[in-house]
């Protein structure tokens, strides 16, 4: 028999490049969407993002002080659906470019007519993305380090800018 030895690369011929790409923009779209939604919960409630939870376990669901007509649990099972059908449609599209940039609704102002226009803002799109998810790490670590939202030690770190840092903080000038 002829046998040939062949390198182990598991996701060269399943997903190739398009599906790592796809992937980067969902989730950097989705870090996009975090990051400013983590930054706009805390300078408008002053609630940081890793109790905003919390919030609504102890207060209840409301939604601008209203209260909602369910609970926490029924939105939870709301938004799995929602999410979980949105994304079914998504993937069902057998063109991977149409699944990263379905035009229709999602581009009311029709930008991406222009071809050189449309390349710019997908580059656009991916370096936001990118910048996005390491902001998000960069949330994550504050939170686990101190224990507050990133306006919070922003502002803690403007008011005492040469003792109020990393360093201090993980406590290698103490």
């Amino acid at each position: 028999a002829d046998v040939k030895s062949t390198p182990f690369q598991p996701y060269d011929e399943v997903f190739g490049l398009q599906r790592f790409r796809e992937c980067e923009l969902i989730h950097g779209r989705w870090a996009m969407l975090a990051t400013l939604g983590a930054l706009t919960v805390e300078s408008v409630t002053g609630v940081t993002w890793q109790d905003a939870g919390k919030v609504e376990l102890i207060d209840g669901s409301s939604y601008f002080g209203q209260p909602l007509p369910f609970s926490i649990t029924t939105l939870i099972w709301i938004e799995v659906l929602v999410i979980g059908f949105i994304e079914f449609q998504r993937n069902a599209e057998l063109e991977p470019e149409k699944r990263l940039y379905p035009g229709g609704p999602f581009d009311p102002l029709n930008l991406a007519s222009d071809p050189e226009k449309k390349a710019t803002l997908q580059l656009a799109e991916i370096k936001h993305a990118r910048l996005a998810m390491v902001a998000f790490l960069g949330f994550a670590v504050q939170a686990a380090a101190t224990g507050k939202g990133p306006l919070n030690n922003w502002v803690t770190h403007l008011s005492d800018p040469l003792h109020t840092t990393i360093l201090d903080t993980f406590g290698f000038f103490s």
